[in-house]
């Protein structure tokens, strides 16, 4: 049974808010409106030092006796192309039975990852504010451009060169309103084959880069060994792409083959340490087959990050949950990475709990149930208690 938070959240208004930031195509590096408009609800409902950056970032306070802020909430405001989704911003609210879920859904690009949170998150700030508790600590505020691009850069803005920092954090990225701890990182790498080209009527006078890449993925696919962790579970890898050229214009045997290689690792791992191990494998072909000729480029690191359930932000969240839902929820990851890397990583515990469920993000049936943003809003509410109050 949930328990009223002594809190009053203002239910209405956060079901508009969160439709009015649908109605705003937001894609990323087009973040200029929907952060205007957050810029203006922050101011209006009374947050201090609110503030718009040259990326569109949006900050706000509540400030308390102690300037340093004890409790930092994070949710991006950029999302991912609507693809073929109907109605991508209508922000309409139906029936969820044809999502499985039984109660109202509001749907649009963006509902669960993550626009929804990010009302509910301004809105918990509301709460607090109007209920005249006397705040000792101070609380941020932050809604982040650039979130989908996955390398952090609105953040990462934010943390590096304005050097905001923080007790504590929360990430309102989707959980199914439970508490996550973390989510695996990911690395990609161009891994390239060389060979020799050949007319194709005659290929064995060529040397095929399609079969040595393929010879390297079977390499892959018997004698990869991959770590497991008992929360964040195994790493995996995937080939993600795959080229050749010349290409198909003449019959011709490609002398190169490329493909992108997805690895998802741990917080125990290192970048260094991943590519070492793909390297190894590629010097173990090469060794045994000399036509074997190889390069290898890492392109992308999404850091992988682990809070420990111990951390004083965990049993925040544990604690605001049971007062307000009852209990205090179970604990899990994410399986997408979230923006919450990057803030632990500059050395601030970082928690995820969010309305919506995270399977539904980046699909054509993007929702957020409306019961989550108002739950989610108080749970909030009352972390900001507990933290600041």
């Amino acid at each position: 049974m949930e328990n009223q938070s002594q809190l009053a959240v203002d239910e209405e208004g956060l079901v508009a808010f969160a439709q009015e930031l649908i109605h705003i195509p937001s894609l990323s590096m087009e973040e200029a409106a929907i952060a205007k408009k957050i810029l203006e609800r922050m101011r209006e409902i009374g947050l201090e030092d609110v503030r718009e950056d040259p990326i569109h970032n949006v900050v706000g306070r509540l400030n308390g006796d102690d300037p340093a802020v004890e409790l930092m909430f994070n949710g991006h405001i950029d999302h991912v192309p609507p693809g073929d989704m109907a109605g991508p911003y209508s922000g309409e609210i139906v029936e969820g039975d044809r999502y499985g879920y039984d109660g109202p859904v509001m749907t649009g690009r963006g509902a669960c990852d993550m626009k929804g949170a990010v009302a509910a998150m301004i809105y918990a700030a509301k709460a607090v504010r109007e209920s005249g508790i006397p705040l000792k600590k101070t609380f941020l505020m932050t809604a982040v451009s650039r979130e989908e691009m996955a390398k952090g850069e609105g953040i990462l803005r934010l943390l590096e060169e304005e050097g905001l920092t923080a007790r504590m954090a929360v990430s309102g990225e989707a959980t199914d309103l439970q508490i996550h701890l973390g989510h695996r990182g990911k690395l990609e790498f161009t891994i390239t084959t060389h060979g020799r080209t050949a007319h194709a009527s005659n290929p064995d006078r060529g040397i095929n880069a399609v079969y040595k890449m393929c010879d390297f993925i079977d390499d892959l696919r018997t004698g990869y060994e991959l770590s497991s962790h008992p929360m964040l579970g195994p790493c995996t890898f995937a080939v993600i792409d795959i080229l050749s050229r010349p290409g198909r214009l003449g019959p011709i045997t490609p002398d190169l083959c490329e493909i992108a290689l997805d690895r998802r690792y741990l917080p125990e791992e290192s970048a260094e340490t991943v590519q070492k191990e793909i390297e190894t494998l590629l010097e173990r072909r090469a060794v045994s087959d000399d036509d074997f000729r190889w390069e290898i480029e890492r392109v992308k690191d999404f850091p992988p990050f682990f809070c420990e359930e111990d951390q004083p932000v965990v049993k925040l969240a544990k604690a605001a949950r049971e007062t307000v839902l009852g209990d205090p929820g179970k604990i899990s990851v994410w399986k997408f990475g979230v923006d919450g890397t990057f803030i632990h990583r500059a050395g601030i515990p970082c928690v995820g709990f969010g309305p919506g469920d995270e399977g539904f993000a980046h699909t054509p049936e993007d929702h957020v149930p409306v019961d989550h943003l108002v739950r989610a809003c108080r749970v909030y509410a009352e972390m900001i208690r507990r933290a600041c109050g």
